[in-house]
């Protein structure tokens, strides 16, 4: 007989910066969480991979609203592909539409609001691109 899982008591994250890694604020009670820096880690996988952990036990949550808001002054490509998972990974869950994305971005950064503008035309969650 399948049992369905367990619904695990989830804690915010939090993973300082470093000169090569972005700030980490995941919040588990909901409301505003945030990733902002620079990411380029010598290795994507092991640095992201308790965000996109976090982020799959987090939209299992049928209670909970998030607003997840990216600030970026550079990522590697490597960074993106786990940029895009934790975003699909929202994407995927049937709670999507209490979740909204906030891509925050310098008005000289064409680069930053470029990557915003394809990352919200590849997702089908709430996404703003906010230029300040």
């Amino acid at each position: 007989m399948f049992a369905p899982p367990k619904k695990v008591e989830l804690e915010s994250l939090h993973i300082p910066a470093t000169s090569e890694t972005p700030e980490v604020n995941l919040v588990a009670d909901g409301g505003l969480s945030r990733i902002e820096g620079k990411s380029l880690p010598e290795n994507a996988f092991e640095f992201y991979e308790p965000v996109v952990l976090w982020m799959r036990q987090f939209a299992l949550r049928a209670d909970t609203p998030l607003m997840l808001e990216l600030k970026f002054d550079y990522f590697n490509s490597s960074s993106g592909r786990y940029l895009f998972e934790i975003l699909n990974i929202l994407e995927q869950s049937r709670h999507k539409q209490s979740y909204r994305i906030i891509w925050r971005c310098d008005k000289d950064d064409e680069l930053m609001i470029d990557k915003g503008e394809e990352l919200k035309s590849l997702i089908d969650v709430p996404f703003e691109v906010r230029v300040v």
